[in-house]
């Protein structure tokens, strides 16, 4: 049994993890981009006196005089505990413990007012927030009036109490703000952007995924202290994004020497801890989607960590050792069972060298070897698990990964300061797959007519081989920083490079599908036998080398106008520079983005702040975008008659061909066949207005408003008709363009298109209007009222409680980078929606994102034996839906994409009036136990339950209503799947453990 002393040091031991991020999980208010952080305060205590700024942890101690106003600030410090103290003439006026965290300036009470004093040593046992009654309310106040930037930061011991990891996507879902896209990417959509528009990073090195731009490039979950969320208005510093700003720092060393091990244990499949998931069936009983037969072993991630100091006051480490081992895992559909077996092994350094008390040099570097091996397994009786027969292939993912960020932070004078970021990363994806093995044997699927099933029958297993997918992007970036009377001027620039190498290409044998459909509409205006037996061919040969280019410049001015006022102006530009799969630059996109904002601190003292910004807004186009628009492809469908079948192989014999090849890309376009000459980068509007008060010294609030309106977007149009007709109205009669190949535009814009309109064989310039090929300008309209209300745990009310509620409404025609209304998660700046006119009929109404009410509720209970309780419950109305078709006439280009238009049995149904889905909600919980071993060891305890009830909600329908096919008399085949759910993920439980020594 625990001694009475051990649980007391238990229940400090906790208190001390929950107060110490009380004041950061509400903590709204952000300075610049940076590593570091920093501190403000006034004095009135007359002239003459000095603040001290020292930290034990790490022997810092630098004083500062206060201006004539008696206005003082210190930045560029590394994250921690701060004691701040008032002196005159060698005697200590005042003192206070001051948490300083990355990215964010801490309040100061005034000092010369200050009644009491709490020690070091007793604000280290409650993480640097006081507590005594004098002092509490000044400590803990988490308004940052030094900015009009509104942000929210986590500190991982926070989330570490509640039942989420500390990835930066799942600290954002604490936001009622934020939209989980759990219907079609799994990131998030925050400000009603696209969840492909948020801008992430590491280290102020931004990790954004260029390959997608879904999510980032990651570092081990473990090795982050802070996480900070900026959902609408960032400054001119950060690179530009239309969606959200997620910012996270990693762990640094102190003087204080410790280490630690934590393991990560998630149960194999079980009724109780992880069930299985939903099978659901579509109109005609067979199976939309069958889950109830996968499961999974055991998995296990576990870290070694320690840090301290290789120097003390000098220099200092934090490492890391993660690993997780191999686990296997089972899936099955109609006719196969898959085998996976996973792991991963990875290596973190994070080096902090205090040259002086002025000047830091941060280095990190990482490095991470993932694979998964899959096996397939022929079922002999269709979705029947025990039935697994014969082996059918094999494939694998190998990805190595590295990272290596440096900073350094020169505090040259009380007036100048100079930040510099420099990083790399990259990675390298081998897939190889027992296609290339068996090159000789085609892909053969077999399409039911009947059921819409289509099922492979032949030897391989995948229709296609991959080269390495090879990744990488560096960065720098510097700003100076001037504090000029009372203006604070930044001047910065960036340079981002970017390399995507990869080639896909089909099985050399060709990918075949049988059908049995007879009198239906082909793509290359064919018409299938009388018979229905026929088959296609699909070739797809397409790779290439591509790099893009982001440079960007910024200056900034922080106006102190008045005591309480801060006027905030900004102007930035960028560079988006894109080159195809041979070199060539194809587009170049330079654009200028003004900002305004205001900081008005009401009362003085930080304990009521009324901010706003108004701002442009751009974002850069990822790799893949190059990789879809530029590069040397080539693909086409042929369509045949067979005679017979290949018993060994299931190709088709005896092939006569239908119609002529429907070519969608044929070789290496030309930068004048990629883009229209004139093609502008994206952007829009976006303002809000807020206020923050410190309602109690336990309880704050806030109010937000929110609006974005979305001006230009970058988007492929293949309506080569609207410019034939142009041209032949302009003395070019004899020009042609087909409605196949697609080209770069602003849509709703005039263009200038380069084509050989004469037929010299030479290309000319032609200046188009936007109407000649009849697309709207897009429209995305966002506008949010959000309110929080926050308490923070103190040792008299140990209990943290975040409450936050937001009413949005989102409608337009167009999410923006993704098609989230067709539920296409890539090919960014290439979807379907703006192809050809007709697709576009009856697309402007609610958008994907349009949930009206959102509520989260996030908490912790802290009891004094040790043991801890944290939850999170998330709720909100249903998003709405849209019915997709085939455009009802064949002869009408708009017809070709299948079913992609707001056309349902020749009918239009309006974007976004189809049906809502259900009310959402989710309970997760976590129980947590601290013991306090000896002054030297911790140990703790933890189980998290997400889903805890179970819930088996509807988180998605099916949307397409045809089979993309019409039949000859241009009457729509009706999807079997049309309407068939998508349900909410099962219960899932998790344990962790935790020990720490010190």
């Amino acid at each position: 049994m625990k001694s009475v002393n051990g649980t007391r040091a238990a229940g400090r031991f906790a208190r001390r993890m929950l107060a110490a991020s009380v004041a950061l999980a509400f903590a709204h208010g952000a300075m610049a981009q940076s590593l570091t952080g920093g501190l403000y305060g006034h004095e009135s205590a007359g002239t003459g006196v000095t603040v001290r700024v020292a930290s034990s942890a790490t022997g810092f101690s630098k004083d500062v005089l206060p201006d004539a106003d008696g206005r003082y600030s210190l930045n560029g410090l590394n994250p921690g505990q701060y004691q701040v103290s008032l002196v005159r003439d060698g005697q200590p006026l005042g003192s206070y413990d001051v948490v300083v965290n990355p990215n964010r300036n801490s309040s100061v009470p005034e000092l010369g007012a200050a009644p009491t004093t709490v020690s070091a040593a007793e604000a280290r046992d409650l993480g640097g927030v006081q507590v005594s009654a004098n002092t509490l309310a000044s400590t803990i106040t988490p308004i940052d009036v030094s900015t009009p930037e509104l942000s929210t930061s986590y500190n991982y011991k926070l989330i570490d109490a509640l039942p989420v990891d500390r990835s930066p996507e799942s600290v954002a879902r604490l936001d009622s703000s934020v939209r989980f896209d759990q219907h079609n990417t799994g990131f998030v959509s925050i400000g009603g952007a696209s969840p492909a528009e948020n801008r992430y990073y590491y280290n102020e090195f931004d990790v954004t995924n260029d390959k997608t731009s879904l999510g980032s490039t990651t570092l081990p979950a473990e090795a982050i202290s802070d996480t900070q969320l900026i959902t609408n208005g960032a400054g001119a510093s950060w690179t530009n994004a239309t969606g959200g700003v997620l910012s996270s720092t990693i762990k640094q060393g102190t003087n204080d020497f410790r280490a630690g091990y934590s393991l990560y244990f998630t149960p194999p499949t079980s009724r109780w801890l992880n069930p299985r998931g939903h099978n659901t069936l579509n109109s005609i009983g067979d199976y939309y989607s069958y889950a109830s037969a996968n499961n999974h072993d055991g998995i296990a991630q576990q870290y070694l960590w320690a840090s301290g100091a290789l120097v003390k006051d000098k220099l200092f480490f934090f490492a890391l050792l993660g690993n997780e081992p191999a686990s296997r895992a089972q899936a099955y559909n109609q006719t196969q069972k898959e085998t996976t077996s996973s792991r991963d092994k990875n290596y973190l350094l994070n080096l902090t060298w205090n040259i002086s008390n002025d000047q830091s040099l941060n280095v990190l570097a990482h490095r991470d070897y993932s694979q998964s091996f899959n096996n397939f397994y022929q079922l002999e009786e269709n979705y029947d698990p025990k039935s697994a027969g014969d082996y059918l292939s094999w494939s694998q993912t190998r990805t190595d990964s590295r990272f290596l960020i440096g900073n350094y932070h020169w505090q040259i004078n009380d007036d100048l300061a100079l930040r510099l970021m420099g990083g790399y990363l990259g990675s390298i994806v081998y897939s190889p797959n027992s296609s290339d093995e068996n090159a000789d044997f085609p892909y053969v699927t077999l399409y039911d007519s009947a059921t819409q099933v289509q099922t492979n029958i032949g030897h391989n297993n995948n229709p296609f081989s991959y080269s390495p997918s090879d990744y990488w992007r560096r960065g720098y970036k510097g700003d100076l920083t001037w504090q000029l009377g009372d203006h604070k001027l930044v001047f910065g620039g960036e340079y981002y490079k970017h390399s995507l190498k990869s080639s896909t290409n089909s099985v050399p044998a060709g990918w075949f599908t049988y059908y049995n459909q007879a009198n239906v509409a082909l793509q290359n205006g064919s018409t299938s036998p009388a018979d229905g037996r026929y088959v296609t061919q699909y070739v797809d040969l397409e790779g290439g080398s591509f790099q893009t280019i982001n440079k960007g410049a910024y200056v900034e001015d922080y106006w102190q106008a008045a005591d309480r006022l801060l006027l905030y102006g900004a102007i930035r530009w960028d560079n988006y520079i894109y080159k195809d799969g041979v070199g060539n630059q194809f587009m170049r996109l330079p654009i200028t983005s003004p900002r305004l904002g205001f900081s008005w601190d009401v009362e003085g003292d930080s304990s009521l702040k009324v901010g706003g910004s108004l701002g442009k807004y751009t974002i850069p186009l990822p790799s893949s975008f190059s990789f879809g628009v530029a590069e040397p492809r080539t693909t086409y469908t042929n369509y045949y008659t067979y005679t017979g079948v290949d018993p060994a192989t299931q190709a088709p014999l005896g092939l006569s061909q239908i119609g002529s090849s429907y070519i969608t890309n044929q070789g290496v376009p030309t930068p004048a066949q990629i883009a229209a000459t004139n093609i502008k980068a994206p952007y829009q509007y976006e303002a809000q207005l807020y206020a923050q008060k410190q309602l109690t010294p336990e309880w704050s609030g806030l109010v937000q408003l929110g609006w974005v309106d979305l001006r230009r977007v970058v988007e492929d149009t293949c309506y080569g008709g609207g410019v034939q007709a142009y041209a032949q109205s302009q003395g070019y009669p004899g020009y042609e363009q087909n409605n196949q190949t697609c080209w770069l535009v602003n849509p709703g814009e005039n263009f200038t298109l380069k084509r050989d309109y004469d037929g010299d064989g030479e290309v000319e310039p032609l200046s188009i209007p936007g109407a000649a090929i009849g697309l709207p300008k897009p429209k995305h309209k966002y506008y949010n009222l959000k309110l929080g209300l926050t308490h923070a745990s103190t040792p008299a009310e140990p209990y943290f409680l975040n409450l936050s509620y937001t009413y949005a409404r989102e409608y337009g025609n167009t999410n923006g980078l993704i098609d989230e209304e067709r539920r296409n998660a890539g090919w960014i700046g290439q979807t379907t929606a703006f192809n050809y006119p007709g697709i576009m009929v009856g697309s402007n109404g609610d958008l994907a994102g349009d949930i009206r009410h959102s509520f989260t509720a996030t908490g912790t209970y802290d009891f004094a034996n040790g043991f801890s309780l944290g939850g999170v419950f998330s709720a909100h109305s249903g998003a709405p839906t849209s019915c997709i078709g085939t455009y009802p006439n064949r002869d009408d280009p708009a017809y070709q994409p299948g079913a992609a238009s707001h056309y349902c049995d020749g009918q239009i149904e309006k974007q976004g009036d189809d049906k809502r889905l259900p009310f959402f909600w989710q309970l997760d919980l976590s129980a947590s136990y601290h013991w306090k071993i000896n002054q030297a060891n911790d140990l703790s305890l933890q189980l998290r339950v997400t889903n805890v009830t179970n819930r088996q909600g509807t988180i998605d329908i099916n949307q397409v209503y045809d089979t993309g096919t019409l039949n000859a008399d241009n009457t729509s085949i009706d999807s079997v799947n049309y309407h068939a759910a998508t349900w909410q993920i099962p219960r899932t439980t998790s344990m962790v453990l935790r020990y720490t020594f010190q």
